[in-house]
């Protein structure tokens, strides 16, 4: 940019109550035929004149060729430091080290590094491990008697969808040669959502079924005996006559007027947090319906 174009830049900066940002985009629409600096070139122009009293002059500034090979001892540092404390970041490593980012970069990438992210799991309260362990025995158990018992089992679950998903900017990219002001639109205002139950059982898709409303105990009841039998209807008799019935630790699921209906329905063979068989406290893991979930 020449100098006019500098000093345009300031005044539309003033007209736009010194917002960098939307002084960057003003002077992109007024002249889309020149070069568009980021909006914090603007900081740097005025940073210049409070200085120096003159615009900075990036012809003059020359850059520093930076060096290509590292000594061992420097390589050495830096694979040291990254096995002491795996987790810094690259930037973190050149501060400590006294090379650049890149220098940094090269060195971890001659040595095959890597920088992984991670995976999040549940976490574990003291006595989650035990009643797993314990879920998991008695599944065995049944397996060693029936390798297909599982295929009894009618697995169970709720998830809540709204209207809003979730867009990563990152993952979405418009490619032209001039900024067309691409937008999406959201409802940030007015989000609705819905409810869904799902069961798995034999590998068959259970549902879904749809409700609206916070699900409570009485709901949740009515549900299970009205809504359940119609949903099983398609299920052999021999699979629902010894089904087991799964669900989580959700507080509907534990009210006492169902417990009591579970109790007579599936005697013996319902598995929940106060079941015949307790089902292990936060432990989407062992469920295959929170993968189902995961995949819409």
């Amino acid at each position: 940019m020449n100098n006019n174009e500098k000093v345009e830049l300031i005044i539309i900066f003033g007209e736009c109550n010194r917002s960098s940002r939307q002084a960057a985009r003003v002077y992109a629409d007024r002249y889309p035929d020149r070069f568009h600096p980021h909006h914090n070139y603007v900081h740097r122009l005025l940073r210049g004149l409070n200085e120096n009293c003159q615009f900075p002059n990036n012809q003059n500034r020359q850059r520093q060729p930076r060096p290509n090979n590292f000594d061992e001892d420097t390589e050495l540092q830096v694979m040291a430091y990254i096995r002491a404390y795996p987790r810094s970041s690259i930037r973190h490593v050149s501060r400590q080290i006294g090379i650049s980012i890149r220098a940094v970069h090269n060195i971890l990438k001659k040595y095959k590094m890597h920088a992984y992210k991670p995976e999040f799991i549940q976490h574990l309260r003291i006595g989650d491990p035990e009643r797993r362990l314990e879920f998991l025995a008695w599944f065995n158990v049944q397996f060693e008697i029936d390798n297909l018992f599982y295929n009894r089992i009618l697995w169970s679950d709720e998830s809540k969808f709204t209207n809003n998903g979730i867009m990563n900017k990152q993952n979405n990219r418009f490619w032209d040669d001039t900024n067309p002001h691409w937008s999406r639109e959201t409802n940030f205002q007015t989000v609705w959502g819905i409810n869904v139950w799902c069961g798995l059982i034999g590998g068959k898709l259970i549902g879904p079924y749809f409700y609206d409303g916070t699900l409570t105990g009485r709901r949740y009841l009515d549900f299970l005996a009205n809504q359940l039998p119609l949903l099983l209807e398609n299920v052999p008799l021999a699979t629902r006559s010894n089904m087991y019935f799964q669900q989580d630790g959700a507080p509907a699921h534990n009210a006492i007027i169902v417990r009591q209906y579970l109790n007579e329905i599936f005697p013996n063979r319902w598995i929940g947090t106060y079941g015949v068989i307790p089902w292990p406290a936060r432990s989407p893991d062992l469920t295959p319906l929170d993968f189902f979930y995961g995949g819409i």
